[in-house]
């Protein structure tokens, strides 16, 4: 009479072990971190004077990279404002706005109108490079010109 059968549950939780480590190993090598970054001349912009942002995207080991952001202005989570043909406007119907592509660093000037004054507002990037995305977001509030 042959002896019973009994499954070889320990080498299975192996194998299931081992291939969970391999699918995480692959996907860390694929996608290197990224250090993407955004600065802005101020917080508190004046109307209808230049304001300057600088968005920054690099490899964790320093070197530029290549990339493509919307630029968006938000109140609260809803966007209101949006890249279009080289100039910030007013997004409609779920528009995001268009895509701008670069190559580690890009810088640009926008000028608040009147209409945004005191209104808590937000100045956001969306970063894609490396197969990743990034959310860069700087709060405005504009002021009066003096």
């Amino acid at each position: 009479m042959p002896p019973p059968y009994e499954p070889k549950i320990p080498s299975m939780r192996m194998l299931v072990i081992a291939a969970a480590v391999l699918a995480l190993a692959s996907s860390a090598a694929a996608a290197s971190p990224i250090r993407a970054t955004m600065t802005t001349s101020s917080a508190k912009p004046v109307v209808d004077q230049p304001w300057r942002w600088t968005v920054t995207v690099k490899s964790a080991a320093g070197k530029p990279l290549a990339a493509k952001m919307r630029l968006q202005i938000l109140v609260a989570t809803t966007v209101v404002g949006c890249w279009k043909n080289g100039t910030m406007a007013q997004c409609v119907d779920g528009s995001l706005g268009q895509w701008i592509s670069f190559k580690g660093k890009r810088s640009g000037v926008l000028t608040w109108p009147a209409q945004s004054l005191g209104v808590k507002l937000t100045f956001q990037a969306v970063v894609k490079a490396e197969r990743q995305a990034r959310k860069l977001r700087a709060p405005v509030t504009v002021q009066p010109a003096p």
